[in-house]
């Protein structure tokens, strides 16, 4: 059974706290400003701020982003040396650190520009807590922190059922036609 981590974006409210349990739950050092903006330090979850809209009109939103787990993952297609694979177990994608060679061809190919490089100059990214999950814990640390409940863990069939409903529901609002949105 594949579990996954959804991402609600109407409820995040951008604190952060799902980053900073992530690098607290894996002994991710703090970074500096300089690492920050040029991207060094590891961040297995990161919160970017998006504004949209016209000038003066403008609506700011939030995205936490970490490792999707993709079902075909370009990062392990890429990977000229097998460290990245699928664990048919859990579905999740993780990193044998010992055949990594930091050629950064899986960063190349992962669409959201997830894969990490700490100061070894090996990939490092989110393995869903496996260690955490392992010793009894009901989510991953990132899930567990967040306060308005904007991240969920679970099956990724029950989840995509849940986001399938919601989608539907803002369809018949926009529309007030059941049928357009396959109810």
């Amino acid at each position: 059974m594949s579990k996954a981590i959804y991402f609600d974006i109407d409820r995040c409210i951008g604190c952060f706290a799902c980053q900073s349990a992530c690098k607290q739950e894996n002994d991710l050092a703090p970074h500096t400003l300089e690492e920050a903006l040029s991207q060094t330090a590891p961040i297995w979850r990161r919160v970017m701020e998006v504004e949209q809209g016209d000038y003066g009109q403008e609506t700011v939103s939030y995205i936490s982003l970490s490792c999707m787990h993709c079902a075909d993952a370009p990062c392990v297609i890429a990977c000229p040396t097998g460290a990245l694979s699928r664990d048919k177990e859990s579905g999740r994608v993780v990193v044998n650190e010992s055949k990594c060679i930091g050629c950064k061809m899986c960063l190349q190919a992962c669409p959201f520009g997830i894969p990490q490089y700490g100061k070894d100059d090996l990939m490092q990214k989110c393995n869903l807590c496996l260690d955490r999950l392992q010793d009894g814990e009901a989510e991953p640390a990132c899930v567990a922190s967040c306060p308005a409940k904007a991240l969920r863990y679970g099956d990724t069939a029950e989840l995509s059922k849940k986001e399938q409903t919601k989608v539907a529901a803002r369809l018949v609002l926009a529309t007030g036609n059941k049928y357009s949105a396959g109810i």
